[in-house]
């Protein structure tokens, strides 16, 4: 007959199973260490190029920056001023030309309802090349903001805005004002003006004055509209007054509600 004696003092246990799972534990985060490490390996690098880019860009500036001081140093030499001053007054004047007059007119009798004169006309070009026209109207208050939804509605003026206004003076022929005469009052507008391209100027000029017409016929008006137009001067940016007669608006001319 066969005994078993156990002679240990505590009862035996199988650590085995959490032995080998402490070891994938260990492995797992060796695996993720690792992983870390070559992610900061890359942030390091990754920061040195950017480093080095900077340094680069820093660099470059500065080279600019001697090249700007040198170009100003050289431009303020008398010979160098001199030219200076004739391309500015050449980029003026070629500004002023940019501005034609006759499209303006134009595009205000499109939209100039009755009852409203215009007594004064002042472009005013910005740095940028922007244009803005300041307007002096004459009329009863619902004619003007008739004129100001048209000039909405117009793809040539921008954001359209009375900034001003004052009472007219209108005397009879011995200075006296009639009782029943209605009150007039002087408006001043302010718009930033687009000036239409020459091809859009050809086609609103053969639609205004041939709506109905055939392609062929549209084309020989626009043809003859422009050889028309094509001799037509423009005037140096700079404002105007209307004197005499007011401009009054076309006859048919649309005004949009």
């Amino acid at each position: 007959m066969q005994i078993t004696l156990n002679l240990a003092s505590r009862p035996y246990a199988d650590h085995r199973p959490m032995f080998r799972q402490l070891r994938m534990g260990m492995a797992v985060m060796a695996l993720l260490l690792a992983l870390l490490v070559l992610g900061m390996l890359h942030f390091h690098q990754s920061a040195l190029r950017m480093e080095a880019r900077r340094a680069r860009l820093q660099s470059s500036l500065a080279q600019l920056q001697q090249q700007e001081l040198a170009d100003r140093t050289s431009m303020q030499l008398p010979a160098n001023a001199r030219v200076l001053t004739q391309a500015d007054y050449l980029n003026h004047l070629f500004d002023e030309k940019s501005f034609s007059w006759t499209e303006t007119m134009e595009d205000m009798e499109t939209t100039l309802p009755a009852g409203v004169q215009v007594t004064a006309i002042e472009p005013v070009r910005d740095k940028q090349g922007r244009l803005t026209l300041r307007l002096r109207v004459t009329g009863q208050r619902g004619p003007v903001v008739d004129l100001l939804r048209a000039m909405e509605h117009s793809p040539r003026f921008v954001h359209p805005r009375i900034v001003g206004e004052n009472a007219a003076s209108e005397n009879g022929p011995n200075g006296v004002q009639a009782a029943n005469a209605p009150q007039l009052v002087n408006f001043d507008l302010l718009a930033e003006y687009s000036q239409a391209t020459p091809a859009e100027r050809k086609a609103e000029i053969a639609a205004r004055l041939h709506p109905h017409a055939q392609p062929t016929e549209t084309a020989k008006t626009t043809s003859a509209t422009q050889a028309r137009h094509s001799v037509a001067t423009k005037s140096p940016v700079g404002a105007v007054r209307l004197h005499g007669r007011p401009m009054q608006p076309r006859q048919g001319s649309a005004v949009p509600r």
